[in-house]
Parts: structure tokens; C-alpha cells; sequence
């Protein structure tokens, strides 16, 4: 190995003025991890608070927090407190006019005809990280039904609509999804493992649909479908979701070959929409 080899391959001064190609992506994963802290914690922090949440030094801290205020991705404006930064609205806001454009015209038509045969609140989910993010959401017009909203994160360790996915995600992030949820309780009461996860992803990678119980809201029920692009890869869920007293074993049936109708009609008009070819 030369010697100017063996320089870049070092790990660089704190201060310094080169960085290798490694210790950029450690910096990128680091700036990407503290955004993601401050939407989970939900509330201003110091960057003490940050470094010791993130295990980085106080000084690396600083540098990540200095660089994301120049972008307006993180807010400094209530000293020493760190937040989110008001940039990331109108990111949001960008993403989804951009999600809006390409799906809605497709999916929001089948999720209304979901509802309609249903009397359940039908979804539209898509895979974001370790996570599963509301992209579309239709609710039925009684009184009671579960209600998501657009742009509402949920996990893909539990609920159908999320875990519908989990099979066909990166082993990266299956990886993280199934240290997410070991050990959690869920909201009836029971403890998720990543055995009982494990076992739970063979079935539905085999039987092609996804069944909870109380699993993300105590006295909810949803069944769910995985959207696959024309390649085989997996693209969003659709699911319907309500009180579980309308999820009766009888009912079950009907229901799941109803979401599974309703993930394969999008499919297909996604597939020719991003073909060019006219619905």
C-alpha cells in the first residue's frame, strides 16, 4: 500500500479539512439519525442532550447542528435548545404533492370503492426506512372508525398495514424493524418478539395478506395486502382498518379477498401509469 494510500484511509482529524468517502457517509448517517432523533423525541433538546442520544462527541454534535441550521433543517432560534427546522414543512409539503400526483389518480378511486364495500376505513401505505408511512386514507361515513390521516408514520413491526411489507424490505431494515418492536408491548396487552415476528413474516410472505388484532390501537383490526411493482418489488400496502368488532371470523374471509382485489387493481394501474400506457 502507498503512503497516500494509506493517508486517505485513515480516519480524518476532527478539524480536519479532508474527509474520506467513509467518514462522509458517517457523517451523512449521523446528520440523517439526528433529524430522525428530533422527530422522535417530538420536543427542543440541547446538543448535549443530542450527543449523548446519538453517542457522538459534544464537539461533532455542534458541527452536525451548525451545518443543519444553514440549510434550515433543524432550528437553533430558542438557544440552547435544538428542533426541528421549518424547512422540512415545506420539504414535506414538495414530497407530498409529488406522491399526491403519481398515485392519486390510481389508488384514490380504488380505495374509495374499498371503503364503499367495506364500511371500513381503507389506506394506502408506502415504506419509508424502517418505517411505513400514510400516503392515501379514505373513511367510511358512520360514527365510529379508525382514522389515519395522510403523512401518519407508523411501524412495520406491528399493524397490518406496515408489517404486510416487512417480509420484502432490505435484511437491513428487516433487521432494524424486528430490534424495533422486540420486547414492545402491544396495545392488547401482548409482548412482541422477533421469534413471534420472524414466524409471523413466513406466513405472510406465503399467504400473501396480512391479519391484526389490537396490535397498534387496543380494539382495532386490519387486514392488509402488499402493492408489488412490475419487477417484484415491494411499493406500498392497502389495507382496511376499524373497530374489531367488524372483523368477525365469518367476515374475515370476504374482507381479506377484498383488500387483495383492491392491492392488484393498483399494481396493474400503476404499472400502467409508469408505462405510459392509458388506464
Amino acid at each position: 500500500m502507498t503512503a497516500l494510500n494509506a493517508r486517505t484511509r485513515e480516519r480524518p482529524e476532527a478539524d480536519g479539512d479532508q474527509v474520506t468517502w467513509a467518514a462522509g457517509t458517517q457523517l451523512l448517517a449521523r446528520a440523517v439519525s439526528l433529524i430522525l432523533y428530533l422527530r422522535e423525541r417530538d420536543q427542543p433538546v440541547t446538543v448535549s442532550e443530542l450527543a449523548g442520544a446519538l453517542q457522538i462527541p459534544v464537539n461533532t454534535a455542534y458541527r452536525l447542528v451548525r451545518t443543519l441550521e444553514l440549510g434550515g433543517l433543524v432550528d437553533r432560534s430558542h438557544r440552547p435548545y435544538v428542533s426541528l427546522g421549518l424547512r422540512l414543512m415545506d420539504l414535506g409539503l414538495a414530497k407530498q404533492r409529488q406522491v399526491t400526483r403519481e398515485l392519486a389518480a390510481v389508488a384514490q378511486p380504488v380505495l374509495e370503492a374499498l371503503t364503499a364495500d367495506t364500511g371500513e376505513t381503507s389506506l394506502l401505505l408506502m415504506p419509508t426506512g424502517a418505517r411505513a408511512i400514510c400516503i392515501l386514507a379514505v373513511e367510511p361515513s358512520r360514527a365510529i372508525r379508525l382514522s389515519y390521516q395522510p403523512g401518519h408514520v407508523l411501524p412495520l413491526y406491528a399493524g397490518a398495514s406496515g408489517k404486510v411489507m416487512l417480509p420484502w424490505v432490505s435484511e437491513q431494515l428487516l433487521e432494524t424493524a424486528l430490534a424495533q418492536g422486540d420486547g414492545l408491548i402491544l396495545a392488547g396487552g401482548k409482548r412482541l418478539t422477533a421469534g413471534a415476528l420472524k414466524a409471523d413474516l413466513k406466513t405472510i410472505r406465503a399467504c400473501g395478506h396480512c391479519v391484526t388484532h389490537d396490535e397498534l390501537d387496543a380494539g382495532a383490526s386490519a387486514v392488509a395486502a402488499p402493492v408489488f411493482t412490475r419487477s417484484g418489488q415491494i411499493f406500498a400496502s392497502v389495507s382496511v382498518a376499524g373497530p374489531t368488532n367488524g372483523f368477525t371470523e365469518e367476515r374475515q374471509p370476504a374482507l381479506i379477498a377484498r383488500v387483495v382485489a383492491a392491492a392488484s387493481e393498483i399494481a396493474r394501474g400503476l404499472s400502467k401509469s409508469w408505462s405510459g400506457e392509458t388506464a
